[in-house]
């Protein structure tokens, strides 16, 4: 039998400290906290100072889980036992009350742990009163004292309506009255087994939030219609000058002409200018600079805004067709290399804008 020492020991190790019923959890430690009902049936072996045979009976508890570890329950019961205390005919009618608490000591979060099947153990402890009520041939009579009781059970959900519920527990009965057999405590113990009830809707398992789309690049806009122009310098130009000819000035205007006649409104206007490799670096780049200015100081004056027009010069680079070309065609007379070289000599004009209806 269980002492008052032992008693303590393991209603410490049952009951729920404060510190434990504010243990928090996150919104992941998916468990079931809807109220519940449980009837039970019970089965009393008691206190050999009861003179009273093993016992039936039965009672509901109403409780609900405040966190993935704890349960709470009002728990009433009745029980009867045959005893021979006040004659041979005499019966025991108990009814008692009490508060519990139930530690699920593996835990309930996450949704593996309600899974149907899975066996989740947990220890119980609880206080309350019981009425010791005895009738038989001799009289009756009864007595309210306090009880508290501890133990260890299981739950089993079966269903989503529906869990089986099972314990053995300890009950400690003071007697302080020593009404029962001028018995001072008594020490019983109770196997219960119970349908537990959930009530209401299921709760919902936390779902994690889905990742966020991935940020797609709008697609780049098309590029502005574009119009290429390429001027020889032969005949724009008189060769190694940067002064445009009356027919220089007549293929710029018709590139003006074509770009009107196509209803093209040029926002920007690039002059390139080039030219062949005959004589120093320094100079084809000062030339080929000129001419493009020449260029584009013509279509000024044609109207077309001075703002919208840039000018580069690249000398004797990107070559159309190089002195090692012409030199291997055979006639090595400079006539012949300059007109040769003729391709490299050039002005090139790229206008961007919109095409407009």
């Amino acid at each position: 039998m269980f002492d008052r020492r032992s008693l303590v020991a393991c209603c410490v190790l049952a009951l729920p400290c404060a510190t434990g019923l504010a243990q928090s959890y996150t919104a992941e430690q998916y468990f079931d906290n809807r109220w519940y009902i449980t009837p039970f049936g019970v089965y009393v072996n008691p206190d050999g100072g009861r003179l009273a045979d093993d016992g039936w009976g039965g009672g509901l508890a109403i409780g609900k889980p405040i966190s993935p570890y704890w349960n709470l329950e009002l728990r009433g019961q009745y029980e009867e036992m045959d005893s021979t205390w006040l004659g041979p005919d005499s019966k025991y009618k108990n009814w008692s009350g009490t508060f519990d608490a139930q530690w699920f000591f593996l835990g309930r979060q996450g949704l593996r742990a309600w899974q149907l099947g899975s066996v989740q153990p947990y220890l119980v402890g609880g206080i309350g009163a019981i009425q010791d009520k005895i009738s038989g041939q001799a009289g009756s009579d009864s007595k309210t004292s306090f009880i508290a009781n501890a133990g260890v059970g299981i739950v089993w959900p079966f269903s989503s309506w529906g869990r089986l519920v099972a314990d053995a527990r300890y009950r400690y009965d003071d007697n302080a009255d020593r009404f029962v057999n001028n018995q001072g405590q008594l020490d019983e113990w109770m196997f219960t087994v119970g349908l537990q009830i959930p009530l209401g809707a299921p709760p919902t398992v936390a779902q994690a939030a889905p990742p966020p789309a991935p940020m797609v690049a709008p697609p780049p806009p098309p590029p502005p219609p574009m119009r290429n122009f390429q001027l020889s310098s032969d005949g724009t130009f008189v060769f190694d000058k940067a002064v445009l000819t009356p027919a220089g000035r007549t293929k710029v205007d018709e590139m003006l002409q074509e770009l009107k006649t196509s209803n093209f409104r040029p926002r920007s206007i690039m002059v390139v200018g080039y030219t062949d490799p005959l004589g120093s670096t320094e100079y084809n780049q000062r030339l080929s600079v000129a001419r493009a200015n020449a260029v584009r100081d013509y279509m000024v004056q044609q109207g077309v805004p001075a703002g919208v027009i840039q000018t580069e010069g690249r000398g004797e680079t990107d070559l159309k067709i190089t002195e090692a070309d012409c030199r291997s065609q055979g006639d090595r007379s400079r006539s012949a290399l300059i007109a040769c070289l003729q391709p490299d000599r050039r002005v090139e004009i790229r206008a961007t804008g919109e095409q407009v209806q």
